[in-house]
């Protein structure tokens, strides 16, 4: 895997640790080879800053070295795995999520005595422990179901199972629930053993050959409900197809997987289909001509889960028309209706050197504002408009899925990216597009 880089020979690791371009690329190939990290989404900024960790991790203890020496250190990996992934997350994240999972978890009570749900990745447990207060505050007995909360991070693990909180994690939980459920201790917030024990951890890699016999020994069967959020929108296309493969050996009939907002627009229709906010269910051979995905063989998983992004560097270039040219809207969608305000900061320094012909140009100025000072959906969309207009799609459509993750909201990317499937002839994912770019324009404009 190559990924561009500003320098030709070397990149600056921090401080005083020079980084060869060619390890840079080593070290990307590895994390894309065990978590199926893709380094075209994240950027090289990421890779060195996790590159960068990992090696005063270990320095810090067993004295300075080399990343190009510690490559063949018997932690750096996981040192690099832990650096990589961001396991942070809070309490309720998306109210609506839990609100369908009770009503799933309902429905299917009716039918069997217990239910298993998964919360895969799970960061440090917030999710899951989400699930069980939801559940148990809609009445839901606690022999009724159970949580497994899997991760590739040990820290996240370790975390997950201490199941303390600062404040933070409350953001948005009411102060009732929070009293309620998690008591006042000096390191933070401690959760409430009746949540506690519904949840039960397990320190996996989802792309692991193994990883879907192992979660099935583990739950007993297969899974009713599974939250896998804010995964693949980082993963190559080979570890996103490994993971749809592992969910569906995983999820039971008629079960339920739930996508983080961006996720939702990627999800592979010929397999899923929706079912609820952000849900899907698997695809009948009835419903889409083909049958639901057979048994595969996963291999490792990837970052953490529920709200772990990495910052959004930019190591390809961006794409599409600039702002004062914006894609055409699909036929039957509609056109924004708050006009935005002027540009300013980044987005109108490169809007400035795009108007004169220097598209190349404007393009590493948007890459070294987001390497500079992280993800921010505007020049991403800038970004991603300039790419399109040299004919870079890919490019172009990776970046727009960065800014509808960060904004599931903006109507101008949502209508790029059903611009985009309806070239390639998926016209199921671009009737989705379509939708939600409604959705948002119904948002935006208000009551």
């Amino acid at each position: 895997m190559k990924i561009r880089h500003r320098d030709a020979h070397t990149t600056s690791c921090g401080d005083d640790i020079p980084l060869a371009a060619a390890t840079i690329d080593r070290i990307a190939q590895l994390l894309s080879t065990v978590i199926g990290l893709d380094a075209e989404r994240v950027g090289t900024g990421t890779i060195v800053r996790a590159i960068r960790t990992a090696t005063k991790t270990i320095a810090a203890t067993e004295g300075a070295a080399s990343p190009e020496t510690l490559l063949t250190h018997p932690t750096f990996q996981q040192h690099l795995i832990e650096a990589v992934v961001v396991s942070e997350s809070w309490l309720l994240r998306e109210p609506r999520i839990f609100d369908h999972a009770v009503t799933v978890v309902r429905r299917r009570l009716q039918q069997q005595p217990q239910v298993r749900l998964l919360s895969a990745p799970c960061a440090a447990g917030e999710e899951a422990y989400s699930l069980a207060l939801a559940l148990l505050d809609a009445g839901v007995p606690a022999e009724r179901f159970e949580i497994i909360a899997v991760d590739i991070s040990t820290a996240a693990i370790t975390s997950g199972r201490r199941g303390v909180y600062r404040e933070n994690a409350f953001r948005a939980t009411d102060d009732d629930v929070q009293s309620r459920w998690f008591t006042a201790t000096p390191a933070g917030w401690k959760v409430d053993d009746r949540i506690a024990q519904q949840v039960r951890f397990l320190e996996l890699n989802l792309l692991n050959s193994h990883a879907a016999s192992r979660l099935l020994n583990e739950a007993g069967g297969a899974f009713d409900l599974i939250c896998c959020r804010n995964l693949m929108i980082y993963l190559t296309a080979t570890a996103r197809n490994q993971i749809d493969k592992t969910l569906g050996r995983i999820l039971a009939e008629d079960g339920e997987v739930i996508v983080g907002a961006a996720e939702a627009v990627i999800m592979p229709t010929s397999s899923w289909q929706p079912s609820g906010p952000l849900a899907f269910g698997r695809r009948t051979a009835s419903a889409a001509g083909s049958s639901a995905p057979k048994q595969g063989t996963p291999t490792r998983p990837p970052r953490p889960t529920t709200a772990r992004p990495p910052a959004l560097p930019s190591t390809s270039s961006p794409s599409v028309a600039l702002r004062s040219v914006p894609p055409p809207p699909p036929a039957g969608a509609t056109a924004p209706r708050k006009p935005e305000p002027p540009p300013t900061g980044p987005v109108a320094a490169a809007e400035q050197l795009a108007n004169s012909g220097n598209i190349e140009g404007a393009i590493a100025y948007c890459q070294r504002s987001l390497e500079q000072d992280g993800p921010q959906p505007a020049v991403l969309f800038l970004a991603a408009m300039l790419e399109q207009s040299l004919g870079h799609c890919d490019e172009a459509e990776r970046l727009l899925e960065k800014v509808v993750y960060l904004e599931p909201r903006h109507e101008a990317a949502l209508l790029a990216l059903a611009l985009a499937a309806g070239r390639r002839g998926d016209t199921a994912l671009e009737r989705r597009y379509r939708r939600s770019a409604a959705a948002a324009a119904t948002h935006s404009s208000g009551p």
